[in-house]
């Protein structure tokens, strides 16, 4: 057993590195099918369309299992239907709304101070302590957003304030469906639970889009079309159990660190695809931002 541990963390980082990867430059996508002149309504319905086929294959196969099958409790559905609408219906949402005003770098800045949302909130609704080193932590974290948030507004306009603004309230609407799932995904398993919360916030979703939109009639080229099935598959599905088998195998603190990765992976794409700026800011913002979850996760460890 102990000559496994090395190449158990070994895989578990490997997961935790591809999980950020993906998910960061989900925005670069994005910001591809905005340009094909598809709305956010459209691109998370589609999105959810083609993801929600791969989450219940999964489901279903996960409940040959007689063991797990006894975790799916109807009280256990019911919260984790609801905490999924929070972390990928309502703060998906908001995160493409919010990508229409701001550039994907300062986007992806702004939802990464979610950990920051889960020490408040915990503190609100747990009565969980914050310490000093954790103040510390936010107040590093914060000053790399604004930094990254001034030059934009000098650059682009009040257009950035609504933006970081809807964004800011998706890292919150996330923040949520991480603190009220951690007891749910203790009781039921971790890939039982992110099975049941996508198939929920997908439903969610579709039913949303139905009433907006024309299921029949999408707003979308073939061009963004690609886009979408790449988000929905690379950027949504395997992230998703990506990160589940990364805190498996090293845990909840050491996934978050290695997920640190995540806005320069996104500066990298942004840059070289979508041709954004990169300035000594953007650099400055990186670096004080990920030093303040570094520092977070450190005071929670």
């Amino acid at each position: 057993m102990t000559r496994n541990k090395p190449s158990l963390a070994f895989a578990g980082y490997m997961f935790a590195i591809a999980s950020a990867a993906l998910f960061a430059i989900r925005p670069i996508f994005v910001k591809l099918v905005y340009q094909q002149g598809t709305d956010p309504t459209t691109l998370i319905g589609l999105r959810m369309l083609f993801s929600l086929p791969i989450y219940t294959a999964i489901l279903i196969w996960l409940l040959r299992d007689a063991e797990l099958r006894s975790r799916l409790t109807l009280a256990n559905v019911v919260k984790t239907s609801i905490v999924g609408w929070f972390g990928y219906y309502f703060a998906s949402f908001l995160d493409l709304v919010g990508l229409q005003y701001v550039s994907s770098q300062l986007g992806r800045m702004v939802l990464y101070v979610y950990p920051t949302f889960v020490v408040i909130f915990g503190a609100m609704f747990f009565k969980e302590r914050i310490t000093v080193p954790i103040l510390v932590s936010l107040a590093i974290t914060y000053s790399g957003v604004f930094i990254i948030f001034g030059h934009d507004l000098q650059s682009f306009g009040s257009d950035v304030i609504k933006g970081s603004s809807i964004i800011l309230a998706c890292a919150a609407c996330f923040s949520i469906y991480l603190l009220f799932g951690k007891a749910l995904i203790k009781e039921m398993g971790a890939r039982l639970f992110t099975s049941i919360a996508l198939i929920s916030a997908s439903a969610a979703i579709l039913v949303h889009y139905s009433i907006a939109k024309s299921i029949s009639q999408p707003n979308v080229t073939q061009e963004s079309l690609l886009w979408i099935f790449i988000i929905a598959i690379f950027c949504t599905v395997i992230p998703t159990f990506f990160t589940t088998s990364a805190v498996a195998r090293i845990g909840a603190n050491r996934t978050g660190i290695v997920a640190m990765i995540g806005p320069g992976f996104t500066s990298i794409f942004a840059v070289n695809i979508l041709a954004e700026q990169f300035t000594v800011y953007h650099l400055a913002g990186i670096t004080l931002t990920c030093m303040g979850v570094w520092v977070l996760s450190k005071s929670q460890s």
